[in-house]
């Protein structure tokens, strides 16, 4: 059985991990002086700590649609027996219900 594991970029597990268990990571998107960035890839939790740090508004963020996440589960489900997905908690966004 071909089991595939997902998360949302919450997960902050180490490239390795991501890479030894071929763990896809969604990236959430994050909004810093009203600019959306991707989380991970055009911006990194040390430039949030910096942004907070030079006296920057707190950053927020933002949840994959429903339709985006129906999308990335169409396409593992055709290649896997099964797609286990792992994101934040329901109390801290609404990824859990888009999921």
């Amino acid at each position: 059985m071909r089991i595939k594991i997902t998360s949302d970029s919450t997960c902050d597990l180490s490239k390795e991990l991501i890479e030894k268990y071929d763990i896809t990571v969604v990236p959430l998107t994050i909004i810093k002086n009203d600019e959306a960035f991707s989380d991970g890839v055009t911006i990194t939790p040390a430039d949030i700590f910096a942004h907070v740090a030079a006296g920057g508004d707190l950053c927020s963020t933002t949840a994959k649609n429903i339709g985006e996440y129906a999308d990335l589960f169409e396409e593992y489900s055709s290649k896997y027996d099964g797609v286990i997905h792992i994101n934040i908690g329901a109390g801290f966004s609404s990824c859990y219900q888009n999921a």
